[in-house]
């Protein structure tokens, strides 16, 4: 790949990043273990600078651009920069996760190649339920659910449900564990019906409800298309904790745990790459699962797919597929990527060579766009009307 190209990196942040408001703070410690040292949180502005650098180590020539939740930001920085490719890290628009494949598709309308996942894909990963139809009509192994609409007379659990407890209760259509607590795992039908009418009313969206899958939780990260290939494997270890009543709590990734460096969930798990003590063939039947679920559920360029491995069975059980996962350093994508050998600027460098490699492929791609196109092909080559 040629360097000097010219890429532009978009992303979206409109309010004050609370990870620098609570590093202005100087809070050290947390008020339930005062010999706790707070775990410092990169911000996003951090991620981006890391990025660019990467991407001008490269040889690149790089812009960034926030688009502060503003639709003419975007589209001017596009016509502005002309890049070659953009970065697409853009999350959410107006507040709106969403927007997040709208955003997309507004690149692809502009005519410009940009990383990661097409907007079907951003679409369908964060319709947890018809992302999971999908994957089980593929016939790749994820847990047995059930959704509840919210709709008039489908706004409780019901009582013949079939699932075995204890079952994990989700809105379907949050990402990065939003909606996810402790409570979100259910051991009896009461406690199922109270956290589905709450989870109802705090969302406003359809919930999934899943059977919960006890055993070691294993990331996938995937990288590249054609063939896409499996990073080696992350492991989410989690602390034995009880609760109250003197029960194991769930080890499962709270929104807590993922965010809030101030919290217990915070500290009741830690990652490690590449995962240890998993037989070559359980490795490589992950690896296998992790690359049709991407490939079905229409996955570009990088994403992460998280199981679950069955206690009993050792079966992998998909819990979800990230498109476009965090690119942080330190993240568990970019844990995967060390694992295999690269730096996180080769990391970057590659995702971005995928785009590239789109973008001196357009003209071909354009060649083909209508479904009658090449019915029309075929009759002027039938007529020796082709020059």
């Amino acid at each position: 790949m040629p360097d000097n190209r010219r890429i532009l990196i978009l992303w979206n942040q409109v309010e004050d990043d609370v990870y620098e408001r609570w590093r202005a703070e100087g809070r050290t410690s947390v008020d339930w273990d005062p010999e706790r040292v707070i775990h410092d949180v990169g911000t996003v502005a951090e991620e981006m600078v890391q990025i660019e650098e990467a991407l001008r180590e490269a040889g690149h020539q790089v812009a960034t651009v926030n688009i502060r939740d503003d639709f003419h930001s975007l589209v001017a920085a596009v016509h502005g920069h002309r890049p070659d490719a953009v970065m697409n890290l853009v999350e959410f628009f107006g507040d709106d996760i969403a927007h997040e494949s709208h955003v997309a598709g507004v690149l692809e309308l502009l005519g410009v190649s940009y990383t990661g996942s097409r907007p079907f894909a951003l679409t369908l990963c964060q319709r947890k339920h018809r992302a999971k139809a999908m994957l089980r009509e593929a016939g790749l192994p994820t847990s047995p659910s059930f959704v509840v609409s919210g709709r008039v007379g489908d706004d409780r659990a019901p009582r013949d449900h079939g699932l075995r407890f204890p079952l994990i209760v989700k809105p379907a259509f949050e990402d990065a564990s939003g909606g996810i607590e402790l409570t979100s795992v259910v051991r009896d039908q009461a406690a199922l019906d109270d956290r589905v009418v709450f989870t109802l009313r705090e969302y406003a969206m359809p919930v999934l409800v899943e059977e919960y899958i006890d055993g070691r939780e294993i990331h996938c990260a995937v990288l590249g298309n054609d063939p896409p290939e499996p990073l080696p494997l992350f492991e989410m270890e989690f602390a034995e904790r009880l609760g109250a009543d003197g029960r194991p709590l769930p080890k499962i990734i709270t929104f807590r745990a993922k965010w809030d460096p101030y919290h217990r969930d915070f500290y009741a798990m830690d990652g490690r790459c590449p995962a240890e003590g998993l037989e070559p063939e359980v490795v490589a039947h992950v690896q296998d699962v992790a690359i049709r679920a991407a490939r079905t559920l229409g996955c570009r360029d990088y994403a992460r797919v998280d199981m679950r491995l069955d206690a009993a069975t050792g079966e992998p059980y998909i819990l979800e597929v990230n498109p476009n996962p965090d690119l942080a350093d330190g993240g568990a994508f970019m844990q995967c990527a060390t694992a295999s050998g690269r730096s996180f600027a080769q990391t970057v460098g590659q995702i971005v060579g995928f785009a590239l490699a789109r973008a001196r492929g357009r003209g071909a791609a354009a060649a083909a766009a209508g479904p009658t196109d090449q019915l029309l092909k075929e009759f002027l080559a039938s007529t020796d009307k082709v020059p």
